[in-house]
């Protein structure tokens, strides 16, 4: 195990001899090396995504927030069965996502949750609205919380979160393909009801 250790060790320090950021799959070898210090710099680096992709499932920031602690302890026990090869993001956007829906389904509310989610002009990314109004932002919240839960999801791991059609794919387990034409159907809804319910013009979308 102390070989193993120093081959661990060792390699790592090699490849960052000038000083680059560690990769997740390093820290994940490191904190499985017993390096506890490498699992918060994963936790730092990845929590205020996972608190923003729990609180679109859940409804409620601080129960997002309590929710994602409880992930990152479940992924913490679960490193040994992650490939240090593939992206971290995904596997544990599964973990957490597994980890909001049980506790939907514990108080039998997986519908009607979103009326409490709270959208910033950054975290609205590249969908375009003006941010900047308060006006915009109050009518994309109303109209996002008026999506079906799938459609919110999606547009949040796409738009709010940045993840990549493959890093979705991954996460949901559905095909690359079926990733783009759920975010295609999600977009128009929330344009339709940007547009006939709250009477937004194109070039406010």
């Amino acid at each position: 195990m102390k070989a193993a250790s120093m081959t661990i060790q060792s390699r790592i320090m090699t490849a960052h001899a000038d000083g680059d950021v560690k990769t997740d799959g390093e820290l994940v070898l490191l904190t499985l090396d017993g390096r506890q210090d490498a699992y918060g710099e994963i936790v730092d680096r990845y929590r205020g995504r996972a608190i923003r992709v729990a609180a679109a499932i859940v409804g409620d920031m601080e129960l997002a927030r309590d929710l994602t602690q409880d992930a990152f302890i479940k992924a913490y026990r679960s490193l040994s069965f992650f490939d240090h090869h593939s992206p971290f993001l995904p596997w544990f956007y599964r973990i957490l996502r597994n980890t909001c829906l049980d506790q939907l389904r514990r108080k039998n509310r997986l519908r009607g949750v979103m009326d409490k989610l709270r959208i910033t002009a950054t975290d609205r990314g590249d969908l375009r609205t003006e941010a900047n109004r308060f006006d915009t932002i109050r009518m994309v919240r109303r109209a996002v919380a008026m999506l079906k839960d799938s459609d919110r999801e999606i547009l949040e791991l796409r738009h709010f979160s940045g993840m990549s059609y493959d890093e979705i794919a991954s996460t949901l387990n559905i095909p690359r393909g079926t990733v783009m034409s759920r975010l295609h159907y999600a977009r128009r809804a929330l344009h339709d009801i940007l547009v006939n319910t709250f009477q937004m013009t194109a070039g406010d979308i």
